[in-house]
């Protein structure tokens, strides 16, 4: 599978069954429902998006755009995509649409060394951990990026 072969879109509200469907594959503790409709309608702050292959959506993410803070808030590739270089293309893409961030943050499982690999390989470093964090009791890393900001003039 090749980048080019890859749409990322804006997520709707149509999209939803899909993405909560991969959430509960993926998460122990996947958002719901009214997390998503809130961030596709009412927050202008997100940024939340589909990654389709063939028409047919394999992944998806959530970011804030708070001003000096970007948070990326949920990543998601479907298992049978992952290790295909499309968690990278999809965070390539997401840290693109930062406008007015000079940092990235994002939490992660303390367990899930997948990904944290992949953020270290970013530029994401640990900077604190937030103590039973999900719903399981599972701490989360903080982990914080410094953005380039190259075209800060056009922000």
């Amino acid at each position: 599978m090749k980048s080019e072969d890859v749409l990322i879109r804006p997520m709707t509200i149509e999209d939803l069954d899909i993405v909560l469907a991969t959430e509960k594959r993926v998460y122990l503790t996947p958002w719901s429902r009214r997390n998503y409709e809130f961030e596709v309608k009412q927050n202008r702050f997100a940024i939340p998006v589909v990654m389709e292959y063939q028409k047919e959506i394999i992944g998806h993410c959530v970011a804030w755009d708070l001003f000096e803070t970007y948070h990326i808030a949920t990543i998601v590739i479907m298992p049978e995509h992952q290790g295909k270089g499309l968690g990278k293309y999809l965070l390539d893409y997401m840290l693109s649409k930062a406008t007015m961030a000079d940092h990235a943050l994002l939490e992660v499982r303390e367990s899930n060394t997948r990904a944290r690999t992949l953020y270290q390989q970013y530029g994401f470093r640990d900077i604190g951990m937030r103590k039973r964090y999900y719903k399981d009791g599972e701490n989360a890393i903080v982990m914080r990026k410094e953005l380039e900001l190259t075209n800060s003039d056009e922000k």
